[in-house]
């Protein structure tokens, strides 16, 4: 059975933000530097899925710092505007176990995300097929921008998911 665990990155053990670091890098779309420095800032929440104590899948929610989201903005990158106030978070770092893909993990990762974002707007940037083509978008994340590639050659793209009005 897969257990869900939320905890603020700033108060996360070695232990736990060291087993963050290590999924999350194992993907090789993020510099495990910069996944480390994310996971603890004190407003990032992270998430884990857990099978029989062994950590499967992680992701964030992060409030982005402002040279990242004006970097997206950038013509380099999506050439999207990202206003603050319409998109305060980000959701992050969403890596499963290739072993324990398919088994809807990513999806309960992101729903839970999004739970935490409380109808707030979000986005995301991901070079992922899977996260492209199916995750995001069954989440009504819609893909706005330009694609571009990151310094190891990646193709990123930007999706917003905006926030919900009552």
């Amino acid at each position: 059975m897969i257990q869900y665990r939320t905890l603020i990155g700033a108060t996360a053990t070695e232990e736990e933000l060291d087993t963050f670091v290590e999924l999350v890098g194992s993907g090789g779309a993020v510099d495990e530097k910069y996944v480390r420095r994310g996971a603890v800032r004190p407003d990032a929440q992270i998430i884990f899925a857990e099978v029989d104590g062994l950590t499967v899948g992680v992701a964030a929610l992060k409030v982005p710092l402002v040279g990242y989201r004006s970097g997206l903005q950038e013509s380099a990158k999506a050439g999207y505007w990202l206003s603050k106030s319409e998109y305060p978070y980000e959701l992050g770092y969403v890596s499963v176990l290739p072993k324990h893909s398919g088994q809807g993990i990513a999806k309960a990762l992101v729903a839970e995300v999004l739970r935490l974002a409380a109808g707030n707007g979000v986005f995301a940037t991901t070079s992922n097929p899977t996260m492209k083509k199916g995750v995001l978008p069954s989440f009504k994340f819609v893909p706005v921008g330009k694609a571009w590639k990151n310094g190891s050659g990646d193709v990123l793209s930007l999706f917003v998911r905006k926030p919900r009005t009552e």
